[in-house]
């Protein structure tokens, strides 16, 4: 099956949801909040999808960049039924060809995940971030 890579900006809410609701992210983003989530990608510089070749979107990268140095991916997400087909890799290989070789990619992962983004070449550094008291 083929997988087709795109930065696409002008991602629906629904396409949004559709791919989070499948992963394990769904429990830590406001999908019960359209407007929220409309909010999130009206804010984000980067949107690179992966889709099926009958559109059918199968993963997403969400990620915000100051276009000179630094570019941080916020929500790289792969539905749970198209997992370990190198999309996840595919994602971020996208990501850094619109980025060019200037700027470089950073995200915050979930301690299960981080082999995953090790096994890609990036590196491992600590994070530290204050936490949202408002979830919804």
């Amino acid at each position: 099956m083929t997988v087709i890579y795109a930065q696409e900006q002008s991602l629906k809410v629904e396409d949004y949801a559709a791919v989070i609701s499948e992963t394990t992210m769904r429990t830590n983003r406001p999908l019960g909040n359209p407007a929220r989530i409309a909010q999130m990608l009206s804010g984000s510089n980067l949107i690179v999808t992966a889709r099926d070749g009958d559109g059918t979107i199968l993963g997403l990268a969400r990620c915000m960049s100051d276009t000179a140095w630094i570019c941080y991916c916020s929500d790289l997400a792969v539905k749970e039924s198209a997992q370990g087909r190198g999309i996840g890799r595919g994602l971020l290989d996208k990501c850094a060809e619109v980025l060019g070789p200037s700027i470089g990619l950073v995200l915050v992962s979930y301690p299960d995940s981080a082999s995953f983004y090790v096994g890609l070449g990036m590196e491992s550094a600590q994070a530290h971030y204050r936490p949202r008291t408002d979830d919804k």
